[in-house]
C-alpha cells in the first residue's frame, strides 16, 4: 500500500508497442473530459497525470474499476471507493514512462508493459525507480477497465 502507485497504475506508457495506433507521442497529453473511449495505454497515461496531480476523481474514472494490485507489499484488491485513503500518505513527482509494449489477448483483453521512472514518497518513504509495470486491461461495454496491475522494482544497474 505505501509503494509506488506510480507504477500503477496505477496504468499505466511509451515505446514499441504492437498496436502502435494506441501509442502516444510522450509529452504532456491532457486526458479528455470523458475518457471512457480510451485506450489502456491512453488509461495508464491518464493514471499517472492523476497521480501527479493528487486528483483521485480523475485516477478512478480511468481505471474504470476496481482491479487486483500486485507491489513488493503484497496483493490486494484495490476499491476504487478506498483511493483518497490508500493514496493519502503518498507524494508524486514527474513520471517517465518508457518501453511500453501493448498485447492484445483476443478483442477484449490487453496486456500493458512498461518501465516507469520518477520520484515518490509514501509515508515518508521514497519508492524505488525504476520499476517494471504490467497492467492487465477488460474492454466491458465498450469500455477498457483495470482488471490488475502489478509492479517490480528493477534490479539496480551493474557496476
Amino acid at each position: 500500500m505505501k509503494r509506488s502507485t506510480a507504477a500503477l497504475l496505477l496504468l499505466l506508457t511509451l515505446g514499441s508497442s504492437s498496436l502502435v495506433a494506441q501509442v502516444k507521442p510522450q509529452g504532456g497529453t491532457k486526458a479528455p473530459a470523458s475518457n471512457a473511449a480510451m485506450a489502456p495505454v491512453e488509461r495508464e497515461r491518464a493514471i499517472y497525470a492523476a497521480i501527479e496531480k493528487n486528483d483521485i476523481a480523475a485516477f478512478n474514472e480511468s481505471l474504470g474499476a476496481d482491479f487486483m494490485y500486485a507491489s513488493p507489499n503484497g496483493v490486494q484488491k484495490w476499491e476504487r471507493a478506498k483511493s483518497t485513503e490508500m493514496l493519502k500518505g503518498c507524494k508524486t513527482g514527474k513520471q517517465t514512462l518508457s518501453n511500453v509494449t501493448s498485447t492484445p489477448q483476443g478483442d477484449d483483453l490487453m496486456i500493458v508493459t512498461y518501465t516507469v521512472a520518477g520520484e515518490e514518497v509514501c509515508n515518508g518513504k521514497k519508492s524505488p525507480s525504476p520499476n517494471y509495470a504490467m497492467s492487465v486491461w477488460r474492454k466491458v461495454g465498450g469500455r477498457w477497465v483495470a482488471v490488475a496491475h502489478s509492479e517490480t522494482p528493477a534490479a539496480p544497474a551493474a557496476k
